[in-house]
């Protein structure tokens, strides 16, 4: 079809229709989400008035809100190498935790070892590669229980990893 067959009023009548639906994306969507400006209140009841840059620079930080807990330490775990981090807990304590690393993503083997077993048994709760995570564990026995991070890359990862709960004697080893 060529638009030598389509009639000019229908051509104008489509151009209008575009031109009236772009406006209206601009005022709902763009507006409230780009500039937080909401004219008509529909931005705000669909959330997007907390996408614009002036709603997202406002929000605190994954790490502001981390500094709350009360255990915090800075890992440097060099290229090619390891690192555990360790904290004592009793039989049935809990631990909430939550780490980042400087961006890279880094072997992490959370887990825990029974004090004074000669047989070397370990029990692990997470195994995984990533850049970060949160959670908790609930130690099923008395003993040191914590992370153990292996960086695998060619640069130096920094963690900051924070923690709470029912621990005592937190160390890196």
């Amino acid at each position: 079809m060529t638009y030598a067959h389509i009639p000019a009023k229908q051509l104008w009548l489509a151009t209008l229709a575009a031109f009236a639906t772009g406006l209206l994306t601009l005022v709902i969507v763009i507006m409230p989400a780009e500039y937080n400006i909401d004219p008509t209140g529909i931005g705000t009841q669909l959330g997007l008035t907390a996408l614009s840059p002036e709603k997202l620079n406002e929000a605190p930080s994954a790490l502001s809100n981390l500094a709350n807990m009360d255990g915090l330490t800075t890992l440097v775990i060099p290229a090619g190498s390891g690192k555990e981090f360790k904290l004592e807990v009793a039989e049935g304590g809990q631990v909430d935790f939550e780490w980042i690393t400087d961006g890279a993503s880094i072997y992490v083997d959370t887990h825990g070892e029974p004090f004074n077993d000669p047989s070397g048994y370990f029990k692990s709760y997470v195994i995984a590669t990533t850049s970060e995570m949160k959670g908790s564990f609930t130690a099923p026995f008395a003993g040191t229980h914590g992370w153990y991070f292996r960086n695998d890359g060619q640069q130096d990862i920094t963690i900051q990893l924070f923690f709470e709960g029912q621990y005592e004697n937190p160390h890196a080893m």
